[in-house]
């Protein structure tokens, strides 16, 4: 089996056309008409996943954030972090792929499984994806909690189910929260959208300290931080390839950690 058997099927799972304008989907680098030795699941590249790769003898490396963006660069060298890594890659014949927005807004992908997280009901897309395929395909869900929680009952809640130990909110919390809005990673850019789309809460992250007065107190804003709305994407992938391939081992990167620390 070659690689692009495997990248053409989760394409077709997760098409490369509901990818936004910024983003660069797919192959970041590599031959993918060679023969398949192993894949590894990652949320980030890193020197130390492209190690354990080499280690379990994978050739093809799946992340969710890619390597290379449209905006691209200006020279492969293995003197910076994005250099070393491609130069790694391709000297031992390995073929680099990225999965972003396109399975963030794809039915059943990473904005579902943050949905599901929250126990979100009756769910919809928050902003239509421009990709001209069938389905509920988007950035961003937004539904309603099984019943109406006190907001400060809701924050503990989402920390809880998403594992946090941590979060940063800026609202009126002596209102209470039954429609939620939600996007995972940086979604600071629908704001407004969650806000229209009557949301008494928006969790997402990486919002900037102005962007919390953006609602006007009509809506509470739930900064999780990027990394803990999107690190269970990596499942997704695997689950995927385990159900379509069993003649290759694909795992899970055990080196794919978040390296920031809280104290």
């Amino acid at each position: 089996m070659k690689i692009i058997d495997v990248t053409q099927y989760l394409e077709e799972r997760f098409p490369l056309c509901l990818q936004e304008d910024f983003d660069n989907c797919g192959v970041q680098c590599g031959d993918v008409e060679q023969e398949i030795t192993g894949a590894l699941v990652c949320f980030e590249m890193s020197d130390k996943v492209i190690d354990e790769a080499l280690e379990m003898g994978a050739n093809l490396v799946i992340s969710h954030h890619p390597l290379i963006l449209r905006r691209g660069i200006c020279k492969i060298e293995p003197k910076d972090r994005v250099g070393k890594i491609i130069c790694k890659a391709l000297a031992h014949n390995m073929v680099l792929y990225s999965m972003h927005t396109n399975i963030d807004s794809v039915a059943g992908g990473g904005n579902d499984a943050f949905a599901e997280r929250l126990g979100l009901e009756n769910t919809e897309v928050l902003v239509n994806s421009a990709c001209a395929l069938e389905g509920k395909h988007g950035l961003g869900r937004v539904g309603t909690l099984p019943a109406e929680m006190d907001a400060m009952d809701f924050l503990h809640y989402v920390k809880e189910r998403m594992g946090l130990q941590t979060l940063r909110y800026y609202g009126d919390t002596s209102r209470p929260v039954r429609r939620v809005a939600l996007c995972g990673g940086g979604g600071s850019s629908f704001i407004e959208n969650a806000l229209a789309a009557g949301a008494d809460a928006y969790v997402t992250g990486d919002i900037k300290y102005h962007d919390f007065f953006r609602a006007n107190r009509k809506m509470l804003i739930v900064d999780i931080g990027h990394y803990e709305g999107e690190y269970f994407i990596k499942e997704i992938i695997h689950k995927a390839l385990k159900e379509k391939f069993s003649t290759f081992a694909a795992s899970i990167s055990k080196m794919d950690i978040l390296e920031i620390l809280y104290l």
